[in-house]
């Protein structure tokens, strides 16, 4: 439930999305140290299969805990800055469907998905939330779809998204997208299974 807090004027600032907010907060705090403090940046890094040179080292501790923390990595902070708006426009929707807690477990589901991809199959390492931006997208339009009225809005926000994700595709030609890809549709997946058995769309 929002939160609001009135002041003198008569308007009000309302906490309507906690999750998103504090996941934003999160990544644009950590975007920060990170430049700070490059030396740490390897933490936000997940790595990835055997016989390459940022491989999963299974006798390090660190790196299990990097397939979960791999989010808060970022190449530039235009591709941060335009997450961090997907993710101010989706989730706050998603978060009123679903909940608090289920849409943290979504997201965790997503990030831990995509980390065991890249560990098992990928000869580069993720970083960022993509696959994150991609599961909010994929459920923000099935909520819809269920009530027989896709936004406009949503549709393009997916052409952009996806068209980003192909250019990247064409400019990289690393399997990097389709980790996160998979990572997304596990995580949708699972939240798509949680409404056909759980309930109707609030």
């Amino acid at each position: 439930m929002a939160s609001s807090k009135k002041n003198k004027a008569g308007f009000s600032v309302s906490f309507d999305s906690p999750v998103a907010l504090i996941l934003v907060i999160l990544l644009v705090v950590m975007a920060v140290v990170e430049r700070l403090v490059p030396s740490i940046a390897w933490l936000f890094v997940c790595p990835c299969r055997a016989g390459n040179a940022a491989a999963f080292n299974y006798a390090h501790v660190a790196d299990y805990f990097r397939i979960l923390l791999y989010p808060f990595g970022f190449s530039s902070w235009n591709q941060l800055t335009a997450n961090l708006v997907f993710i101010l426009l989706l989730f706050p929707k998603i978060e009123s469907v679903f909940g608090k807690l289920f849409s943290s477990l979504l997201v965790l589901i997503t990030v831990l998905f995509a980390g065991v991809i890249c560990v098992c199959f990928s000869n580069s390492v993720i970083y960022g939330t993509s696959g994150i931006v991609c599961m909010l997208l994929i459920l923000a339009i099935f909520i819809s779809a269920d009530k027989r009225q896709i936004p406009l809005s949503y549709i393009l926000l997916a052409v952009i998204y996806f068209a980003r994700e192909i250019v990247s595709i064409i400019d990289t030609n690393t399997i990097e997208v389709f980790c996160h890809f998979a990572g997304s549709l596990a995580g949708s997946l699972v939240g798509i299974l949680s409404l056909s058995f759980g309930g109707k769309v609030r």
